[in-house]
């Protein structure tokens, strides 16, 4: 029986810069596999608009592994029992994988795949695929971790693998999905070669834009990076943009780099506690916010009756990306104004994201829902957002043809309007508020404030800082309580626009 090693594909759709390719070719034939996993991506934070782009990635990525020599193989089902149909032809001696930090059924499934392997006898080497590490973990030296393996030279491809008789298997149909019916028309297109194109792109044309433009949903378009769903499905490593970034003399490459560590920060904060998905930081907020599936569908379609959150949603439900300050600010509107819970939100906007990526998302979700303790509560108010990240309502206008008429007066509160003006603007057509922003603003406000009262609360949130709390500026700040304390001081804002 002819010995091989399995190289298992996940988030990692990519030859170069790929370490457990390079590692697993050594001593072996290798057998590339992809599994596509049914019960993953049934879940409700997954999408069409994600499978579209992981197609289009594994694609990229069988005709990448083609010229070297061996395509990609591609399987439907259960990983192990996948293994077990490979076993019964090959003898495996290893399976080579990057470290997955991903949502908690992946976390259950690489535990059964462990026990698996050493149930027979094979040895599973995991490689990094961020600068998040797994075991026990001192987070004062995270910083230097990070930066030691952000520096590391980069991996070139093979230049040739041997090719093995097994049947390379087919993409299956897109209707084995089962997902909700959705166009995307504005969403990114999937494959290592146009993550390259991208990033060549933004480099060339945009990093002078970056951080002027970073904030306003219509010119973040295009003068992000937009790189995040190549990071996310790992058609792009995160050390090939930090090398770019460095050679650059640009003052905002520093400005970039830093966010590639932010990325990383929040990643490794559900690699140490992957119950994170569902659970809050802090006990004291557990089941705070009711359920209300009408308010969550308003606000998921784009339709609240606030022009500035309407065209957000609009925006991101067509394109699949929107900037991190828009992100933040539906989030926080769903948990404060609508009192929603964060986890029924988050599915929400996971499964519109095609550049989901679990250790940020369900972070930032806990923290614009005033869950974690340890950051600042940030309620945005989306009258005011608009107005200063779009003065003249032309995104609004964008993507709300109801108001394409109203005049720049009424535009960011068309309410404001007589009923007589509305009606000749035919703003019967657009939905009222489905809420009072001052009133739910300040009732959230009390009820998170009341929390914060009860006793032992502080204690806890201490352990919690401890535990994941940054320490690049912070550090001193837990000992002379500035940061675990009664007081409100306010926090560094953490944005992961790319």
């Amino acid at each position: 029986m002819k010995e091989i090693n399995i190289l298992w594909f996940k988030k990692d759709l990519r030859i170069f810069d790929n370490e457990a390719l390079c590692e697993a070719i050594k001593d072996n034939d290798i057998l590339p596999i992809y599994v596509i996993e049914l019960d993953i991506w049934r879940q409700n934070t997954h999408s069409n608009r994600q499978w579209q782009f992981c197609k289009e990635s594994l694609i990229d990525l069988r005709n990448a592994l083609a010229e070297i020599g061996q395509p990609l193989i591609i399987r439907t089902g259960n990983v192990i029992n996948i293994f077990d149909e490979i076993s019964s032809k090959f003898k495996i001696k290893g399976i080579y994988s990057h470290q997955e930090t991903g949502d908690w059924l992946t976390y259950k499934r690489d535990q059964k795949v462990r026990e698996w392997a050493l149930s027979k006898n094979i040895i599973w080497k995991e490689f990094l695929q961020f600068s998040v590490f797994r075991g026990n973990l001192d987070r004062n030296n995270w910083s230097k971790k990070w930066q030691e393996n952000s520096e590391k030279n980069l991996l070139k491809a093979p230049l040739r693998i041997n090719s093995i008789n097994f049947n390379i298997g087919e993409i299956p149909s897109d209707e084995i999905f089962t997902f909700k019916k959705e166009t995307c028309p504005g969403r990114m297109q999937g494959g290592r070669k146009k993550g390259l194109a991208r990033m060549q792109y933004f480099f060339s044309n945009k990093l002078d834009s970056y951080s002027k433009d970073i904030s306003s949903p219509e010119k973040s378009f295009d003068s992000c990076t937009r790189l995040s769903p190549y990071i996310s499905w790992g058609c792009i490593s995160l050390k090939e943009i930090f090398k770019k970034a460095n050679i650059s003399k640009n003052n905002n490459s520093r400005m970039l780099k830093s966010r590639l560590t932010w990325h990383c920060h929040f990643i490794q904060k559900l690699e140490s506690e992957p119950e994170l998905e569902f659970r809050e930081y802090h006990p004291f907020f557990k089941n705070i916010r009711e359920k209300n599936n009408e308010l969550l569908y308003s606000w998921s379609s784009g339709n609240t009756g606030f022009p500035f959150i309407d065209a957000c949603m609009r925006s991101l439900n067509f394109n699949g990306w929107i900037n991190f300050r828009m992100r933040a600010m539906l989030m926080s509107f769903a948990s404060y104004n609508l009192w929603l819970p964060w986890q029924d939100s988050g599915s929400e906007l996971a499964n519109k994201f095609v550049d989901y990526e679990p250790g940020i998302h369900w972070n930032q979700c806990q923290m614009q829902s005033g869950t974690t303790s340890i950051n600042t509560n940030r309620i945005y108010n989306p009258i005011k957002q608009g107005k200063d990240h779009d003065p003249q309502g032309k995104f609004i206008k964008k993507w709300i043809p109801e108001l394409k008429d109203i005049s720049l007066n009424f535009i960011h509160e068309p309410w404001l309007l007589s009923r007589f003006n509305q009606e000749e603007y035919e703003l019967i057509n657009y939905v009222r508020p489905i809420i009072d922003i001052p009133n739910s603003t300040k009732t959230a406000k009390k009820k998170i404030q009341e929390i914060t009262k009860k006793d032992g609360y502080w204690d806890i949130s201490k352990e919690i800082y401890l535990k994941h709390g940054s320490r690049k500026r912070l550090r001193n700040n837990i000992n002379n309580k500035k940061i675990v304390s009664k007081k409100k001081e306010k926090q560094y804002e953490l944005k992961l626009d790319f």
